[in-house]
Order: structure tokens, then sequence, then C-alpha cells
């Protein structure tokens, strides 16, 4: 197969050289331009493009808004000079080009264009178009987005700014990951996220568990942490554009259903040398505590002073811990009947409350420094740049380091060619410490123990104290625990682009993505008893290693013709190859040998060591065709080919097509002042998804076992599929552009549906035929789908030339629903209430719930204390309650099973922000509102911190507010299990996302051409009603599977930082 895809590899090369080269030997002319370029208002456009129209000549203008523009031209004729600036309209002049007249002075005016129907984007790795061709959506951020946002990950840049996009920060860690939604969740075994390319190259975004090897089972499938583009610089991004859906995405085929995130770095233009530098101090502080009580006294009998007995456990619930004996020595309260006694006891004694968020969590500080170089000369144009980050996470003893380097050239070899290069390399570092649901997460280590303890207490020899029997003190793992990850990445490109006749393009590109990540986990011996073998009182170690290469090929050929006056053709065609290699090792060892950190310190190797490489190759082809009539009318056909190594033979090439138009009614506006500019669209396409398939599902697979304490062989419980296919979304959008009042008020909207089909799940078969499950595609009558609407609307409410305001307004409401699932139900997770069910999202929260009369009113015990509800489950979504002769839910018998139903969604209903801009002369101020409306929120730390004690209904029960048993009623230590609707929160918010001022010096002689200062805040303030840290985190990481989870994640901190950026 590897020949194979060398040789597809070598054809693509031997169809580019034999292209004709017969226009090539021409006379030259060296042409030059200057000018200068204005705004509406007569003040100067500064970095305004300046781009000689089919040829790689191009420039900006300076901060006095002038250009220069030279270079050798091929031959004589006329040539056409362009410029382009966002939010206004590109604006052209042509010359007439001859040996003895080449050299022009050209002055642009610019007028706005809210729409910029003009402006050019990439649709397929590197072919461009410009918006008013596209009959689907694409949002475009610029630099000046990014770097006033004030956050590590570029992605989190994008947060209420992305039309369709549901974007979330999942952790407060310096490097916390973040999660991508485009138009909502797309696969149950897959992967939602999109397609991730940087300067034409696909890049790994994914998360990968090389620490936190001991987490608790439940976090199965958890990919908590980082995400890998981290590791970019985001002061090294010109723009990100963000193709939703499979209408807008088809071009890029198997990979493409999610979404494709395309990210463009900076470049250098033909000026003089520039430089500039940034500096920024950051300071990051807990936004909200979670309150603790500060009540003086606790239900028990103390067992001692240091409350180090078992009778000192959880004394609200009182049942764990203690034998009957025990508990009836103390005070029986009540016994219900039908149930294993729950003995609690009413005795109350005096203690001191402590507020363990002082211990655990800091102000912390960090700063940022960038410093690059740019420029060039009509032949070469360079950026480079080094960057420096490293910031404390407020959570103690963890902290995020990055070291950046990148260069970009852009080599003009001739008139009819140009050579691009891109390099860009990094380090990463962080201190880490577990998180989500884990033992060792000393943020959750506070949810499982009262507020009694004095974490500071330490013995004779300086050693921390045990907190309760059986836990970890959470300043020991603080303090004591080493846990680290490094990251050595490279990403690199090379791109050919030739002009060989008028109208061809052609552009041939490489390049790769190889990074190594390393994680180190080490914990000592703990110097106090009780705690259970299974948590490694005896000392634990592991190490992990990730490796990955990722490299693409392409060959891309656009062709632009004039068929007749009217009528314009541009024709697309590429094919592109992929490999990706991915290998994975670990091992974890325990009973560590004094003053041992690494693996060779444990004697014993509990686990046998981890090993895992897979491989997959992928090509396809496509071919785009375009029609445009007279610049209004615009349509589209396309379809690609894609063939991948993880399907079998027979079953390699799949066929994703697509279709599209647009008409620009802005000629037949005869009112120009009320509506200025319309543009209606339409677009219909298919992608598909590979992230549910692994490398080697279609074959039997063995697995590496130990026998008798000997290496063995053994087949996989998972059967072979060689019928396994893609999943695929097809997708059908509408939607419109509209500019009114002088292009002034800008509008936007999108409606689209998608239905995912061949869907891939785990399906279990009958162990008597060999194995216990099969990864196959579910067929046509299982589905899930999204149908939603987007709007976007733009005002430039006031334009002076000393003062300027705009107004941004982002609608998003997407509806997902998963049909045809057998047995009507599966949860997601063992112990979770998240759920695929019928009919639902994808997702959605599936429990118990409390008994209610006719009326709605909670139905109470006689004791007065809450329970769940009982009857008959008829459906998974619909049951029959029943009741005994006292009215009360049935406790035996038929009718007593507790009934489930969908308790909660983490989906929102819809997102939004709001956010404006107000600049007047040389001081500017931006804000923005980022809101998600309707998500719910499983609040873990509720539930535990109620049980052990000092939780809000905790506190309660101890006052006598409530019945006693309460919080055991709730938690399931009464009346049967856990009743999960009580911990199910509304996670709606309304974040102060990121606020920034910037004050322009401008040019400070003898020092910098520019000079500016910025005070940026981020995630200010949350408006919620929700009871924990913050309603948008989540403790399962960026899990596509488990959302809306909290329990022990790193909280969102407030985040301020001041910048000095200057150019010189």
């Amino acid at each position: 197969m590897t020949k194979k895809y060398a040789f597809l590899h070598i054809s693509s090369v031997i169809l580019l050289l034999l292209l004709p080269w017969a226009g090539f030997a021409q006379g030259k002319i060296m042409l030059n331009v200057k000018g200068m370029v204005k705004d509406e208002t007569g003040s100067p456009l500064i970095g305004v493009n300046i781009q000689l129209k089919g040829t790689p000549l191009a420039t900006i203008t300076d901060l006095d808004g002038n250009y220069t523009l030279s270079g050798e031209l091929g031959s004589e004729g006329e040539y056409t000079l362009v410029t382009s600036y966002i939010g206004y309209a590109n604006s052209s002049q042509t010359m007439q080009v001859s040996a003895s007249n080449a050299s022009f002075t050209l002055n642009f005016d610019m007028s706005p264009d809210m729409l910029n129907l003009d402006e050019v984007v990439v649709t397929g790795n590197t072919s461009t178009t410009t918006r008013k061709s596209l009959g689907n959506n694409i949002s475009v951020l610029k630099a000046d987005n990014i770097k006033n946002s004030g956050t590590t990950n570029s992605l989190g840049a994008l947060q209420g700014k992305v039309m369709g996009a549901q974007i979330t920060q999942n952790s407060g860690d310096p490097a916390g990951g973040i999660s991508v939604r485009l138009r909502g969740a797309s696969s149950i075994n897959g992967s939602s996220d999109p397609l991730y390319i940087i300067d034409g190259i696909i890049v790994d975004n994914s998360s990968q568990n090389v620490i936190n090897r001991n987490a608790d089972a439940q976090t199965t499938g958890f990919s908590a942490g980082q995400n890998r583009l981290v590791d970019l610089n985001s002061s090294d991004i010109e723009r990100i554009e963000v193709l939703n859906g499979a209408s807008a995405a088809a071009l890029y085929g198997a990979r493409a259903a999610n979404g494709v995130i395309q990210i463009f770095t900076k470049r250098g233009k033909s000026e003089k040398l520039r430089v500039e530098f940034s500096t920024s101090l950051i300071t990051s502080q807990l936004r909200k505590e979670i309150p603790m009580t500060t009540i003086g006294e606790r239900f028990g009998k103390k067992g001692n002073e240091r409350l180090e007995t078992a009778q000192d456990r959880l004394t609200v619930l009182l049942t764990v811990g203690l034998t009957d004996a025990q508990l009836n020595a103390q005070g029986v309260k009540f016994v219900k009947a039908g149930y294993t006694p729950r003995t609690l006891v009413t005795d109350k004694y005096a203690v001191q409350r402590y507020n363990y968020w002082d211990d655990i969590f800091q102000s912390a500080t960090g700063t940022e420094n960038n410093l690059s170089f740019s420029g060039g000369n009509d032949k070469t144009q360079f950026y480079a740049s080094l960057g420096y980050y490293d910031n404390e996470g407020i959570l103690k003893n963890t902290n995020f380091k990055r070291y950046n380097f990148r260069l970009n050239l852009d080599q003009t070899l001739t008139s009819w060619a140009k050579l691009s290069f891109g390099l860009g390399s990094n380090l990463s570092t962080s201190r880490d410490m577990p998180n989500g649901n884990n033992f060792f997460n000393p943020i959750s280590g506070v949810f499982i123990i009262d507020n009694v303890w004095n974490l500071n207490d330490r013995d004779a020899n300086g050693n921390l104290r045990q907190v309760e029997q059986v836990r970890i003190n959470p300043l020991s793992i603080i303090e004591t625990f080493d846990i680290t990850q490094q990251t050595y990445r490279t990403m690199g490109n090379v791109k050919l682009s030739l002009f060989p006749v008028k109208g061809l393009n052609i552009d041939l590109i490489g390049g790769g993505d190889i990074y190594s990540l390393q994680g180190n986990e080490y914990h000592p011996r703990l110097p106090y008893t009780g705690v259970s073998a299974d948590f490694f009182p005896d000392g634990y170690v592991s190490l992990a290693t990730d490796n990955l290469m990722l490299f693409n090929n392409d060959l891309n050929i656009t062709y632009n013709r004039n068929l007749t006056k009217a009528l314009t053709s541009t024709t697309m065609a590429g094919y592109q190859i992929q490999y990706n290699r991915r290998q994975y090792a670990a091992q974890d060892g325990r009973d560590l040998a004094p003053f041992g950190k690494t693996i060779a310190a444990a004697n014993n190797l509990f686990n046998r060591p981890v090993q895992s490489l897979s491989e997959r190759f992928i090509s396809g082809a496509f071919i785009q065709q375009t029609f445009g009539f007279k610049e209004q009318v615009f349509l589209t056909l396309a379809g690609r080919i894609d063939k991948s190594s993880v399907f079998a033979e027979d079953n390699q090439n799949n066929f994703y097509p697509k279709i599209s138009g647009s008409w620009v009614l802005s000629d037949y506006l005869k009112n120009k002042t009320l509506i200025s500019s319309a543009k209606l669209r339409a677009a219909y396409g298919q992608a598909g998804n590979l992230t549910g398939i692994g490398a080697y599902d279609r074959f039997d697979n063995y697995l590496l076992s130990s026998i008798g304490g000997l290496a063995s062989i053994t087949p996989s419980t998972t059967f072979a599929n060689p019928s396994v296919r893609p999943e695929k979304m097809t997708e059908f959008e509408f939607g419109g552009d509209f500019a009114f009042l002088n292009n002034r008020l800008s509008l936007s909207v999108n409606v689209y549906s998608q239905k995912i089909t061949d869907l891939l799940l785990t399906k279990p078969v009958p162990p008597s035929v060999g194995g216990t499950s099969i990864v196959t595609n579910v067929g046509d009558n299982t589905y899930m789908d999204n149908n939603g609407f987007e709007l976007m609307l733009n005002a430039a409410l006031v334009r002076k030339k000393d003062f300027k305001w705009d107004l941004g307004i982002l609608f998003n409401r997407n509806r997902n629903r998963v049909y045809g699932i057998d047995g009507d139900f599966f949860f997601l997770r063992t112990g979770g209430p998240q759920a695929v069910l019928n009919g639902q999202s994808f997702g959605a929260f599936y429990g118990t719930y409390y008994a209610r009369d006719n009326s709605g009113n909670l139905l109470k015990t006689t004791q007065g204390l809450l329970q769940p509800e009982r009857g008959v489950q008829t459906t998974a979504l619909q049951g029959t309650t029943d009741r005994g002769a006292d009215g009360q839910p049935k406790t035996t018998g038929v009718g007593s099973t507790e009934l489930r139903k969908v308790i909660g969604d983490p989906t929102p209903d819809w997102t939004g922000s709001v956010n404006t801009s107000i600049a007047y002369k040389k001081l500017s101020f931006y804000v923005l509102f980022d809101a998600v409306m309707g998500g719910d929120v499983y609040n873990w730390n509720r539930i535990t911190s109620n049980n052990v004690g000092w939780g809000p209904l905790a506190e309660q029960e101890i006052r006598g507010e409530v019945p006693r048993g309460t919080v055991a009623s709730v938690a399931g230590g009464i009346n049967g299990g856990r009743i999960q609707e009580e911990h199910v929160e509304d996670g709606s918010f309304v974040k102060i996302r990121e606020v920034a001022l910037t004050y322009e010096l401008g040019k400070v002689k003898g020092l910098f051409d520019n000079f500016n200062i910025s005070v940026i805040g981020r995630n200010l303030y949350s408006f919620d009603n929700y009871q924990g840290f913050d309603p948008e985190a989540n403790s399962a990481g960026q899990s596509d599977r488990v959302r809306g989870d909290d329990f022990g994640a790193v909280p969102i901190p407030r985040t301020l930082l001041v910048r000095l950026n200057g150019r010189f």
C-alpha cells in the first residue's frame, strides 16, 4: 500500500513537470507604482493590501497610508492593481504597461463594504475565490480580533465571534483545552471536532492523556487537559477562516464533516524592514468562590481531637465506615422498612471550619513576549518571529511555558513562478495537577472531605497530616506531587506557485506536523497511614509518550477564463495525499525506592507496558467548476473522491458532491441608500468523518497479554469489520447577506439542515461467537440531525474622522436529535447521566427524578424526606407511576422500579454575543458579551460537598431547617438510589468575555514608528445562577461523549493583562 501511495505522489509531480512552459521566455519589464490609500473620511488607511492581479507582486500601506510596489513583469499589456481591506470594498485601477511606460502613481479612496463581498477566501487548501461567488457562509477573523482576546489558545479568540460555532473553554488551567463545535455534534463514536489547517497543511489538535493514567474508571473516554493548538503563538496569526458544515467543506472530503478551521500565519510584504515587539504582564484570579459552611458544629460524636477515627467520617450521611453497633450507640433517628438500616446520629459537636479555597488557589502571574521581523523587496519577502509565554495557573504549583519560533519566506523566482516556505517550531512545557474525576485531584479532594481539618497542620517532621480517614490531604498533592508535560513540535510547508499562462495558477504544496509529547507523573510515598492500597500510599510513577507524524502533499490547479464579456469560468482541480502515524507508549509502577522519581525507582511495575502504533493513508482528488454571469450570478458544481487505508479494497472509494449558487442583487437595487447591497445564496454538500474508525478496525486484531506470568497473544474481543465505512453528513444551507443605509448596517442569515448517516457504533455480539462487540455502521434508520438558524448583525453607528462606534450582534440556534437507536437508549459512560436516546439531543441527561403529586409538588415521606419517583418503566422516555395504599410510591413488588426520564440537556438552546467598539482619536475601547442559554450542567461538586457536610443542603440539615436525613435521601442513602434530578442546574450564562482599552501613541520620534499600550480583560464577570465555580467548565475536557459534567474542573479565572506594543 505504501508503494501505491508513493507512485501516486510521483505521478502528481510528473504531471506538474509536463505542463507547457512555452509562454515563459519573454522580455522583462520593471514596474514601479506608488500612491496613497484613504478611507471615506479622507484619513489614511494603514495595512491595506495592494496586489497586482494575476501576479505574485504585493505590498501594504504604511502608517501614513502610502505604498510602493515594484517588480518584474514578463510582458507588456494591461494590468490591474487591486486594494483590499477588511470592512471596505475592493478598489482597482488598470494600467497599460509597456517598456516605455512602467512607472505610475495611483491613489485610492476606499468606501465601506460591510459584507466584504470582494474579500478573497480559501476554499480548498490553497484555492481562492471571492465571497460573492460563494453559496455558503465563511467566517473570517483578523489578527486584531485575535491579539486583543487575552487568551493563551488561539481558538479561544473565536468565542462569541463565529456564526454557527459553540466554543467552550473546558478548564481554567493556563493551557486548558478548548472545544469547538460547528453546528452541533455530528458523531457518537467519533469526534465532532473540525479539521484544522495551518498555511495549507493539515495539523493535529487532539488531546492525548499522557498524565492522569490512574484516573477513576468513570473517566474512561475523558480528554481532560491540553489540546495541541495551544502550541501555536497567536501573535503569528494573520487571519482565521471558519467553514461550517458539509456544504462549505465538501472539497476537503472524508475528514471535513465537522467543518474546517483554516489558520493563516503572517507573511512579509514588499517594504522596508519592520521590527515589532510586544510584552505583556498577565494576572489571573479565581473569579468566584463556592461558599463553604462556617457553622461551628457537625453531627456525630467526636472520635479524637484530630478527627481521625472512622466515626469522624461523613457525619451527615454516616453510612460509611461504622458497624451497625457503632451507629446504634450514637442514637437512631429512623430506619426505613425494606432497606439496609441507615442509622443517622442526631448529636452534634463543636468544630472549627476552614476555607480551603485559600489553601489551594492563588493569584497567578505571567508574562508574554514577542519579537518579529518582516519586510522585503519585489523578489523576496520574509517574516520571522520569536515568542515566549510563561503563566502560572490559579491552582497552586501549576504553570505553562511556551517557546516559539517561526520563519516564513516568499521568493519570486520569475514572473511566472513563486516559492513559499514556512516553518514553525515550539517547545511547550507545563506543570500540572490531576484533573477531573480523579482521587488525586486537589480540587475534587476538597469536595470529598468536610471542611473541619486544617490542611496546613504538620507533624513533628514537617510532613502534612492526613485529613479524614482514607483520604489524601489536597496540599500533599500540591506540594509533593510532580506532574509535567513537554511537547516538542515542528510544523512546516513548502509551496511552489506557477503562473504559466494568463489565468492558470498551479500550486504544489507539501508539509507536515511532527510532535513528541511526553508526560511524567510522580507521587511520593505518603507520610501517613489509612489510605487504601488502591491509591498508591507506597508511591506511584508513570511515563507516557505520544509521537505524531502527519504529512500531506497537494497539487491544486486553478484556471480562470472569460468565456464572453458576461460569462466567466473558474475551474479548480486538485489531488492530495495524507499520511498519519501515531505511536503511544506508557508504563507505570509503584512501591518507589527512596528518593526515586522515575520508572527505574518502581519495585512493582504492576501494569504491563502499553505500546500502540497506527498508520493511516488518505488520498483524494477533487474538481470544481464555477460559472459567473456579469459578476452577479454564480453557480458552482464540485465533487471529491477519497480513498483511505482504513477501508477494505472493495470499499475504499467515497464520493462527496457539492453544488452551490449565489445571486448578487446589488445592480438591481434602485435605492442604494436604503439597501446598499444584497446577496442570496444556497448550497448542498456531503462530507465524511473518519474519526470513529480505528486504523485497523477492518482486521482481526490480537492483543498482548500475560498468562501465567508469560507474554502471550490473545485475540481481541472486538470483531473485524471489513465493510466499515465513514460516517457521512449531508447538508443544505440557505442564506443571505444584506447591507443597508449606505453600508452602515449589515445582516447575514443562514438556515441549515444536516443529516448524519452511516453512524458508527460499537455494538454488542453474543459471547458464544467468540467476541463481545463489533464496530459497525448502523444503517439508514439510525441517524443524527442538526437543524439551525444563524444571524449576524453589524452596524457602523458613527463614522467621523475622530470618532467611530461599531456594534455587532451574533445569534446561533442549533437543534440536535438522534433517531433509530436500538433499545431506545444507551448510556455514554458508567455512572454518569449522559445518554443517547431516540428523539433527544446527543448526550442528554437521563436519570431518576423526584416523586411529585398530581399538582407537581414534591411528594415527601412521612418523615418529610425527599424520594425518587417509582412505578413501571414502559419505555425509555415514559414511565407509569404507582402508589401504595398510603399514597406513597411503592418500595417493593411490581411498580417499585425507580423511574428515569430526560432530566436535562447540556446542549444550549441558543448562543449569542454582543460586541461594541468605540474609537476616539487615539483611544479605543472594545467589549464582548458572550451568552450561552439553556444548557444544563450536572453538578457533581454539589453532590459531594453536601454528602461530606459543607455544602448548602448539608448546612440546612445541621441548622435543622430541613429534616435529619435530607442529604442522605437525595444521595441515595435512605429511600433508594441517588435522585439525579437534584443535581442538574441551569448552565445559562452571559459573560463579559473580552474587554480591551488601547491608547495609540503613534510615532515616537527617534524610537518607534508606532507605539500603543493596551489593558485587556478576559472572563471578567459571569451573570448566571449556577452554584458551582463556572457553568462553562467541563470535567471531561474535550470529550465528545461527555458534556456538561462538573467535578473537580479547574475554574476559569478572571484574567487581566497589560501589553506594550511597538514597531520600528
